[in-house]
Formats: C-alpha cells, sequence, structure tokens
C-alpha cells in the first residue's frame, strides 16, 4: 500500500533529493524524485526518525508551471571584493519548455509554500544542475506552481538519516 503525505510539504528534507522525472499535465504536475527525507514529524514517519522514502511522487493537485526564474550570482575575491554579478532571470515560454525537459538528473534542493495577496498556494521548486565540466554545482532555478494541494507517495522507507 505505501504512504501518502497531504499537504505536509514541510514535513520533508531535499538535502540529497534527486529528479528523476517532472511530468505536467492538465490537472497536475507531478515530480518523481530519489532520496527525499520525511522529517520525524510527519504524519506518515512510523520510524519516529529522519528517514530516507524509497523513490516518492511528489504531485501538485491543480498544479501548472505558471513561470521560472534563472537564479543570478555575485564573484566575490578572497578578500570579499566584488568582482561581478549576475542577476536573476525570468524564462521566457521556450526557456521554461526547455528547462522542463532537461530536469531529469537535477537537485531538487528545496520546495517551499507561498501564499499569494490574495491567499492562493504557489509552490516555489528550487532546482540546481551539475556542471559536469568542472563536477561542480552549476546553474539554478526557481519554479512557480501554483496547486490546489501536494501530495507525496512513497512505498517504502530506506535508511534512516545519519546525522
Amino acid at each position: 500500500m505505501g504512504f501518502q503525505s497531504i499537504n505536509e510539504i514541510e514535513q520533508f528534507r531535499f538535502d540529497d533529493c534527486v529528479i528523476c522525472e517532472l511530468v505536467e499535465e492538465p490537472d497536475k504536475v507531478e515530480l518523481v524524485v530519489d532520496a527525499l527525507i520525511v522529517c520525524r514529524n510527519n504524519s506518515q514517519n512510523t520510524n519516529f526518525t529522519e528517514s530516507y522514502a524509497d523513490t516518492a511522487k511528489i504531485r501538485f493537485a491543480g498544479g501548472k508551471i505558471a513561470g521560472g526564474i534563472k537564479d543570478g550570482f555575485k564573484y566575490y575575491d578572497a578578500n570579499e571584493v566584488l568582482l561581478s554579478e549576475v542577476p536573476d532571470t525570468s524564462l521566457d515560454e521556450e526557456a521554461l519548455m526547455r528547462l522542463k525537459k532537461q530536469c531529469a538528473g537535477a537537485y531538487l534542493y528545496d520546495i517551499q509554500k507561498e501564499q499569494d495577496t490574495d491567499g492562493k498556494v504557489c509552490f516555489v521548486l528550487s532546482i540546481e544542475f551539475i556542471d559536469e565540466e568542472e563536477q561542480t554545482m552549476g546553474e539554478s532555478y526557481r519554479l512557480f506552481v501554483p496547486a490546489e494541494k501536494v501530495v507525496v507517495n512513497w512505498e517504502r522507507y530506506l535508511n534512516r538519516v545519519q546525522a
């Protein structure tokens, strides 16, 4: 049967979380992820300690990717003098479509639940890619997903998280 957590996205950690697949359908956005950490105070945590979930599905019911931003950055020298700065960049439709297709293998390092001034809920997905050439963290993005609710399903627990 497995486990199902509804509207408890704050009760998960994304330290090591990797996206296996991102699917957008007319009435939902779904992520298949590995290495999702279920916090000890999650209603579905039977281990009562932080544990990794087996491959999990994160479904944003009634959701659609409404937009995205490529995160900017600042470069400093060893004396903390700013050398250069690249501002955040909004993604146009074409860039957003490309990003959705390239998400497999990227890190999902956070999901934040926000409310706009009308009280509507929007989930902000923070995604970071690996720079294969330099073997370092590469470009990072934020995707905005307004949704009615978020449902996380997984079949079993794996190892407990080591401190």
